[in-house]
């Protein structure tokens, strides 16, 4: 059968990858090579591959209890809300729950549309977002997703709601420097709220360190502290989108702990499950879900919400993540990750920045060191040194097309939580390896 019959579209990314097979944080592939997968895949596969007791789960889940409809309980819902709950910052334990994280931000944007309706504020309907930013692929998401490369061909159909820029001290939109810059990067958002009118505000969404639309991009401690603080003044809800950050992906259980900040609605995913099975979550303020029920709100479910087997899954990966200490790991074996990345790649021509917490870490590549100059993205750099990398056996999750030029490109560096010195070793030095490969041929 030819890759066409396959793949649903070919697209930008040249011949896929076979994989046979994975365990721990290694793919295996059908030619017999084997990688380290330092993406996680696609942000994903915390807990590591290739676990028999989470397919022990899956069996013992679809002989006893494969599908019922999400209006009704399982037992597997039940222990995965009770554990969940003590994962989540307090009061963020009422739990919807979705196929993946598009779906749960989806959901997060039509709640904070709900909840404000059903307090007689229909107008209080618009999203604000991030410029740099990738929320999900449904339209909904897309629409509150900052990214144009992803954007494209899409945005005629799009909500226009309103973006401000991130805080991104490597490349200030304002051309400041922390911490004299007064956090404009924070305040314009209040500046944006008095733009558009608080009363036509739903809420805010940002991802609490930019994901794979900016490399990973941490904010400076005060950013979040004050984002709240703005929201909650003018009544705007407070959406964390962890899809990619939660779970422990940061060195915390969710990145918003990094700054004692508690948002009114987290969405989740990728992490949650491991990869295992698709599931999506949405944690909201119990407060806000007990408003809604007393005006006699109902919240519509996905046919496959709260599926037993994601529930039997989840529970058992977050259990693992407990038993192994695997949050706690991520932040020890993190911060050896990037001490080991800055002193392989500080001082390469081709690496401007580098940045990250946990196991969350970009390398933001550049044609110029002193002016930041990005590639042109027809020059398709970062694709070369990914292919430079998996020759030499290793998998990093690329970024590219981050400006508002759509050029722009980092290496994202997010292994699985069971890497260790040697995985660590393997990744500096390979990376190092892959840009010299690629750039003697560079213009």
């Amino acid at each position: 059968m030819g890759e066409r019959q396959i793949l649903f579209m070919r697209g930008l990314h040249g011949e896929p990858l076979h994989i046979e097979r994975a365990e721990g944080a290694y793919l295996f592939t059908r030619d017999g090579r084997k990688l380290l997968d330092a993406g996680s895949g696609a942000v994903v596969v915390n807990v590591g591959q290739g676990r028999s007791e989470l397919a022990r789960v899956a069996a013992e889940q679809l002989a006893q209890l494969d599908y019922i409809v999400p209006l009704w309980v399982s037992p597997a819902r039940e222990k995965l809300v009770e554990r969940l709950s003590h994962w989540t910052p307090p009061k963020l334990n009422r739990f919807y729950f979705t196929s993946g994280g598009s779906e749960a931000v989806e959901a997060a944007i039509k709640f904070a549309i709900f909840y404000h309706s059903l307090k007689r504020q229909p107008q209080k309907k618009k999203i604000i977002s991030r410029e740099l930013s990738y929320h999900g692929n449904t339209l909904g998401a897309l629409s509150a997703s900052g990214n144009l490369a992803r954007r494209a061909n899409f945005d005629h159909v799009l909500f226009d709601w309103p973006k401000i820029p991130p805080s991104y001290c490597y490349r200030c939109p304002w051309g400041k420097s922390y911490s004299s810059c007064g956090l404009e990067c924070a305040d314009a958002l209040e500046a944006e709220i008095k733009r558009h009118g608080a009363d036509s505000l739903a809420a805010f969404i940002a991802e609490p360190m930019v994901g794979a639309s900016g490399g990973v991009i941490p904010p400076v401690k005060e950013y979040w502290p004050r984002i709240a603080e703005i929201c909650r003044r003018n009544g705007v809800l407070l959406i964390a989108d962890e899809v990619m950050t939660g779970f422990g992906r940061t060195g915390k259980r969710f990145a918003v702990e990094h700054w004692d900040v508690q948002p009114d609605i987290i969405v989740g995913g990728k992490g949650l499950t491991g990869g295992y099975v698709p599931m999506g979550m949405v944690a909201v303020d119990e407060n806000l879900v007990e408003e809604c029920e007393r005006a006699a709100g109902d919240f519509m479910f996905f046919t496959y919400s709260a599926h037993p087997l994601a529930c039997a899954v989840a529970d058992r990966v977050l259990e693992i993540m407990e038993r192994e200490k695997l949050v706690e790991h991520a932040a020890q074996i993190g911060a050896k990750l990037g001490a080991r990345l800055r002193s392989a790649l500080n001082g390469h021509p081709m690496v401007g920045d580098i940045r990250g917490t946990g196991l969350f870490w970009g390398i933001e590549l550049v044609r110029d060191v002193r002016s930041k100059e990005p590639y042109p993205s027809n020059a398709r750099v970062l694709n070369r040194v990914l292919s430079a990398a998996v020759r030499r056996g290793l998998f990093f999750y690329p970024s590219n097309g981050m400006g508002p030029d759509r050029n722009g490109d980092a290496a994202m560096i997010t292994p699985p939580f069971v890497i260790g010195d040697a995985e660590v070793e393997f990744i500096a030095t390979t990376l190092h390896a892959a840009l010299d490969d690629v750039l003697p041929n560079l213009e």
